[in-house]
């Protein structure tokens, strides 16, 4: 950091230093950017000592070789430490002091717009964010510019001579050119002021008056100086202002919020020097955009808005309906320019213009014609309507004609020409009767019949109406849709379109032919009654035909074939011996372990044991179980979703199989019988080793799993467990089997009679159900009540 610091303080104050050249210091090796704040605060305090401004330390490192671009930074960060205080502000002659302050700028100020009615006209455009007017720094400045104190000007001179000076206007409006003197620029263009400075730099550059001159002097605006402006009237936050020497008018508007509620942005003045300069009308640069309007400022300026003239409502079909301010004799058709104009959907033709007369209001009609001739007066409301959804020349016509739709109603246009518009009818067209439907002039419908072919041939005609619609039916439109229906062991059983000529074989082979399990020697075709057997009461409903299809579906004698009419419902039954394949499993201690295909449908488990070789010696037969694939139907599903909508207590398992609850030993011991049963496809045995464990679970204090002996009480197991729990419910304990089963406790008078237990049986002790216990209001009732119940038996006694 202190190397930085020499450098670049060695680099400034080269003139002040006699021993500079024994440094060997490069000027262009200096990065401004590098430096930090603290670095920049020393540098002022060292120029400040040594009595040397800012413009003449920056002339200096201009000339001595320091880049415009780090030139431009140091002036930024040397004015960002001014503005941001510390110790370098306290070293300031009084002259930088005064620019310093002047150059704090105004901020815009906090508003709450709340309780503004943002309708108003030109409200957001002083309150936005996106638009500040604000002076671009990069821009140029326009040779008008009144230059005052504290503006900035750089004198560049190169050719033959090269000398760069960077002078600030003093508070008496002179710069001080070096071996020339003071020269008075205040209050002079900045276009009059270079032309001045030129003439003085002549007297030492003499080669710039030549008429082929090898010296050129550039002369621009620098810094520029902040001037202080006074926003008065109805704007909301009046004030005065510090802002950029470059600002305009609307720059000053947009610090102060902006005309407020009761502002103008018609009339907002200008006054310079005591004398009204220019009257600005906002809204020419807003409707216009008129940039003449936004006038620059000068020091000492004040901006008046005055009260706003005529306040007129504009509301309706306008594309920028809003509150607006109307000058003297401006006209309606003046206003709806402002909003924008008419929307699409306007109605133009006649205007709504409501009026305050001082007493009450007036209502006027304001034709198009008269938009401009009709003045505006102060509180007036202006509505623009919408058009009606009305066609005034419009037919459509409907149905079996080539081109649909609406079409022009012409002069003398008849029916047979509206059909030959839309390119004639359809081959399919009903040619005996056609809809007019026509609005009559009390807007009641009116239907109109007329026969279509005498239409087409001329024999008649009907003069066509506004918004009169034409039907002409299709034939199949006029009919119910015809279809054929087929069921049972199809590939795609579904409806289907009718045809003419359809046979039982066309419908079979477009649903997709006979599945393996269909009979075709079995074929049912129900046929509805017709309209003549329908119209007497009899028991019959329908026509039934039995026939045979050839399963190859060959093409025989059409005239065999058996041909369908609409709403046939075609039946393909299933063959008789026809059965699905189906497949048991068969697990553990047997031989031969797996999937087996049942022979018959009279195989028992007995007779699988036997396909697979038998049990193993290891085998624990009281333990197997046999589980059985339950298939849930949808409406299963409705059912049990219905039945627990009306008992919430009900329960229903989500799994996909049950436990068949048979005793394996029985089976083997006694085929045929009861426990021997006939298996189904997806049961599933299993056999498993025997157990030696005894689980014991629910309402104990310890619920284990204890060591199985023959004989052994159900008691002593739960004493094992560590006893019955508080809750238990002793008379209700069951045992669940290891092939599924269970049994439960049975009472004979004051005596329980606990099931037996076997190898691999779990013992459930249940809980009680739980009671909520009886509120503190219970209790009191019932003291009461006895209480009551007291005295009554004391009355008694008396």
């Amino acid at each position: 950091m202190r190397e930085k610091l020499f450098l670049l303080a060695i680099f400034i104050l080269l003139p002040l230093l006699r021993d500079i050249k024994a440094q060997n210091v490069d000027p262009s090796a200096v990065n401004v950017s590098t430096l930090s704040t603290s670095e920049i605060q020393q540098l002022i305090s060292e120029m400040n000592k040594r009595g040397m401004s800012e413009s003449e330390a920056i002339v200096l490192a201009r000339a001595r070789g320091m880049s415009e671009s780090q030139i431009s930074l140091l002036k930024q960060r040397i004015a960002e430490v001014k503005m941001g205080g510390g110790q370098a502000n306290e070293v300031y002659s009084s002259d930088d002091a005064m620019y310093l302050n002047e150059d704090v700028l105004s901020a815009k100020a906090e508003l709450d717009f709340t309780k503004v009615d943002s309708r108003i006209f030109g409200f957001s455009f002083f309150n936005n964010e996106n638009l500040s007017f604000e002076p671009s720094v990069n821009s140029a400045v326009s040779p008008s510019y009144m230059l005052g104190s504290g503006d900035e000007i750089s004198i560049d001179v190169w050719g033959a001579s090269q000398q760069s000076y960077l002078l600030m206007v003093d508070r008496n409006g002179n710069i001080n050119i070096p071996n020339i003197g003071p020269i008075s620029i205040g209050g002079l263009t900045l276009e009059n002021a270079s032309q001045k400075i030129r003439s003085k730099l002549v007297l030492i550059y003499r080669d710039l008056a030549s008429q082929t001159p090898r010296t050129f002097a550039s002369i621009n605006l620098g810094q520029i100086r902040s001037i202080k402006v006074n926003v008065i009237g109805e704007v909301f936050v009046p004030g005065t202002y510090t802002i950029s020497g470059a600002s305009t008018v609307f720059n000053a508007l947009y610090l102060a919020g902006g005309p407020n509620p009761s502002g103008s942005f018609r009339e907002i003045k200008l006054i310079r020097d005591g004398k009204e300069k220019a009257i600005l009308d906002v809204y020419d640069y807003l409707i216009n955009g008129n940039s003449n309007v936004n006038i620059n400022l000068r020091e000492g300026d004040v901006i008046l808005v005055s009260p706003y003239l005529n306040r007129v409502v504009l509301e309706g079909e306008l594309k920028r309906a809003g509150i607006f301010e109307a000058k003297q004799d401006e006209t309606v058709g003046d206003m709806v320019l402002y909003a924008g104009g008419f929307t699409d959907d306007a109605y133009t033709h006649r205007l709504q213009l409501y009026r305050k007369t001082g007493r009450d209001r007036l209502f006027k009609d304001v034709l198009n014609k008269d938009l401009g001739n009709t003045k505006i007066s102060n509180g007036d409301s202006i509505f623009v309507g919408k058009i009606i959804e009305r066609l005034q020349n419009r037919v459509t016509i409907n149905g079996a004609v080539y081109r649909p739709g609406d079409y022009e109603l012409t002069q003398g246009l008849n029916l047979s020409e509206l059909i030959k518009r839309a390119d004639g009818l359809r081959e399919d067209a009903s040619m005996e009767r056609g809809i007019i439907t026509r609005v009559k002039d009390d807007f009641s419908l009116q239907s109109i019949a007329f026969n279509v072919s005498d239409v087409v041939n001329g024999n008649s005609d009907v003069a066509m109406k506004r918004e009169d619609v034409i039907r002409i039916s299709s034939i199949h439109d006029l009919r119910e849709y015809r279809t054929v229906q087929i069921y049972g062991e199809i590939q795609r059983p579904d409806k289907y379109d009718f045809k003419e000529g359809m046979t039982i074989e066309d419908l079979i082979f477009e649903a997709g032919g006979f599945l393996e399990s269909a009979s075709d020697a079995y074929i049912e075709v129900a046929r509805k009654l017709t309209v003549d057997e329908g119209s007497e009461v009899t028991d019959n409903m329908a026509h039934v035909f039995k026939m045979k299809v050839p399963r190859n579906l060959e093409l025989e004698n059409t005239e065999a074939s058996f041909k369908l009419q609409p709403f046939d419902f075609v039946f393909i039954r299933e063959l008789p011996g026809y059965e699905e394949s189906a497949v048991v499993k068969i697990t553990g201690e047997v031989a031969y372990a797996g999937e087996y295909a049942l022979s018959s449908k009279t195989e028992r488990i007995s007779d699988l044991l036997e396909r697979a070789g038998g049990i193993t010696k290891d085998a624990y037969t009281e333990g197997a179980m046999v589980t059985r694939r339950v298939k849930i139907s949808e409406k299963q599903k409705r059912l049990r979703l219905e039945l627990l909508e009306r008992d919430s207590t009900l329960e229903f398992t989500d799994l996909d199989f049950e436990v068949v609850g048979v005793s394996l030993t029985e089976a083997l011991q006694y085929p045929g019988s009861r426990n021997d049963v006939f298996l189904k496809d997806g049961d599933e045995i299993y056999i498993p080793r025997e157990i030696q464990t005894v689980k014991i679970s629910g309402e104990v204090l310890n619920p284990i799993s204890s060591n199985f002996i023959k004989g052994k009480p159900l008691k002593s197991y739960i004493w094992e467990g560590g006893g019955f729990g508080l809750s238990a419910k002793r008379g209700k304990v069951y045992v669940v089997y290891p092939n599924g089963s269970a049994s439960g406790t049975k009472r004979f008078f004051f005596f329980r009679n606990y099931p037996k237990v076997t190898a691999g049986s779990e013992i459930v002790v249940p809980a009680k159900p739980y009671k909520d216990p009886l509120p503190a209001s219970a209790w009191i009732a019932m003291a009461s009540a006895m209480a009551s119940v007291a005295v009554v038996i004391s009355n008694i006694n008396f």
